[in-house]
């Protein structure tokens, strides 16, 4: 996932340059963001669509290990309940990588951050995604806080 999150990262970029060169920048970031969040949206989807009983915290969980997919990201301590799934990812291939091609912060942050919290919603409106920090805003973890509501 992570060589194709870089392709499609510099394809972006380019797009992004040029919205912002024909718009005014916060509108460019704008069309930006809502273009990605769709496609996490319809990716939430596609996953719940995996679920053999249907959309739960339980088989959400399980998106853990494709994330972890080819080392894209470290995830430590998990702790999974009935209702809350909890986890720090403490090591970010996508903040590095990005910076890597000079991919601007802003635009990494769009590209990859941006799409937890709408993939969360499109797998179901009953989870709910809460994160205090992340690598790609330049502190030293990302902890997050799924919440399943009944």
């Amino acid at each position: 996932m992570i060589a194709a999150r870089t392709a499609q990262a510099v394809l972006a970029a380019r797009i992004f340059t040029s919205l912002k060169a024909n718009l005014d920048p916060s509108l460019a970031g704008k069309i930006l963001t809502e273009a990605i969040q769709a496609d996490a949206m319809a990716a939430g989807q596609a996953f719940a669509g995996q679920a053999p009983d249907g959309p739960n915290l339980k088989h959400f969980a399980t998106v853990l290990e494709r994330w972890r997919e080819d080392n894209a990201l470290v995830i430590e301590d998990v702790e999974l309940s009935d209702d809350t799934l909890n986890f720090v990812v403490t090591n970010c291939a996508y903040a590095r990588v990005y910076a890597e091609i000079s991919l601007e912060p802003e635009l990494g942050f769009m590209l990859s951050c941006a799409r937890d919290e709408p993939f969360a919603h499109g797998y179901s409106p009953c989870l709910d995604m809460q994160r205090s920090e992340t690598i790609m805003q330049g502190r030293p973890c990302c902890r997050f806080t799924f919440t399943w509501r009944k």
